[in-house]
């Protein structure tokens, strides 16, 4: 019975850690329409390993939560933006669930 609980233990530490995740959100300062900001999360979330993408054109905010197990890294979010003609400032990243999502403004403050 204490081999069950031990096994249980580790597969239930083991799944909680695969499931960890991490955010990276920025400012686009150049996306002015609803369009583009449906293009951009409808590529991202196509994407494997992304969890949730979000894109407000009103605001001009933009935030990815990605697996932390999946390849996806800063400069894979880049890349993406890049190739989807989205200028971005104010990168801020770190581990959903522990680090905050600020509530960013259009001059990164």
């Amino acid at each position: 019975m204490k081999k069950l609980f031990v096994i249980l233990g580790i597969f239930t530490s083991f799944n909680l850690i695969s499931q960890d995740k991490k955010f990276c959100q920025f400012i686009m300062s150049n996306v002015d329409t609803r369009n583009k900001t449906i293009e951009i999360d409808q590529f991202v979330r196509h994407q494997k390993g992304v969890y949730i993408s979000r894109a407000d054109v009103h605001s001009k905010k933009y935030l990815v939560i990605y697996y932390v197990n999946s390849n996806i890294n800063q400069g894979t979010i880049l890349n993406w933006m890049k190739s989807l003609n989205v200028e971005l400032k104010c990168i801020h990243e770190g581990l959903y669930g522990k680090d905050k999502i600020i509530d960013q403004k259009l001059d990164c403050e």
